[in-house]
């Protein structure tokens, strides 16, 4: 019991905190917009709840000193498992979007040494810094704030209660859109990229001179979110297009380069 409840309470609380952080880091660096960051509509994003779940535990239920008698060796040790195991955990929550429900909540795609554009080394460094930061000077306060919650158990298992609710209507209604988007996407490759396809809605209604509810993006009749999926979809038809055509200009210019070194004025004929 002590153990669910603490844990449920980190969960909520580094999902929250993460909503928070991802809704204006779209706002000011990536989109330049508000947008509603993750795959449910509440203000919580699980892979943020977990991390931090994560975090708590590999912080105070592993005996790192029992492994590795090193103080210095055991912090590094239990940084570098921190790093591991969180980069772990945004891959197969990208994998299970991505194969499951065509859904990609996050693209690496253009960031060096990335593994299907889900995980890359430039964020597993971030992840890292994370887990040092975390081990070095955070645990004594989220340590306290359980035992708080601990100490005053009924009163937060009553609103953990309320917020689990929501959590799972949350969660209905997400799937509800993300069987609309697999079945707008049916016989095609794609995959649909959950943040691009927010922001073509916004445009949609910016178009049309109406309000774009940021918070609530499919709220719409399912005439309307056919409509929304169409324009979507041909404008990642004319992306691909795009890319491809870019890759194939790319390599006849290498191709290019590569005759005029080899040709009868190139090294090759003198």
């Amino acid at each position: 019991m002590d153990f669910f409840f603490r844990y449920s309470f980190l969960f909520f609380l580094g999902g929250m905190a993460g909503w928070v952080i991802e809704l204006f880091f779209r706002r000011f660096v990536s989109q330049r917009k508000w947008v509603n960051p993750g795959f449910l509509t509440g203000p919580l994003l699980p892979l943020y709840g977990f991390g931090l779940a994560a975090l708590y535990l590999f912080s105070n239920m592993i005996p790192w000193e029992s492994f590795i008698p090193s103080g210095v060796g055991a912090t590094a040790t239990e940084i570098l498992c921190i790093g591991i195991a969180m980069t772990l955990i945004e891959y197969l929550a990208g994998l299970i979007f991505i194969k499951g429900l065509k859904v990609k909540l996050w693209d690496y795609s253009d960031r060096w040494g990335n593994v299907q554009g889900i995980i890359c080394p430039l964020f597993s460094l971030i992840w890292l810094s994370v887990g040092a930061l975390y081990v070095l000077t955070l645990n004594p306060a989220f340590v306290a704030m359980t035992d708080f919650v601990m100490d005053n158990l009924i009163a937060f298992a009553t609103a953990e209660g309320v917020c689990y609710g929501v959590l799972f209507v949350d969660l209905g209604y997400n799937l509800g859109v993300y069987a609309k988007i697999r079945q707008a996407v049916a016989n095609r490759k794609l995959v649909v990229d959950w943040d691009k396809i927010k922001v073509s809605i916004q445009d949609h209604f910016k178009r049309i001179r109406r309000h774009a509810n940021w918070i609530f993006p499919f709220s719409q009749r399912m005439e309307d979110f056919n409509q929304l999926m169409r324009e979507y979809l041909a404008v990642l038809k004319l992306d691909n297009e795009t890319r491809v055509a870019d890759k194939r200009r790319k390599k006849d210019l290498r191709a290019e380069k590569k005759d005029e070194k080899g040709g009868p004025e190139g090294p090759k004929g003198k």
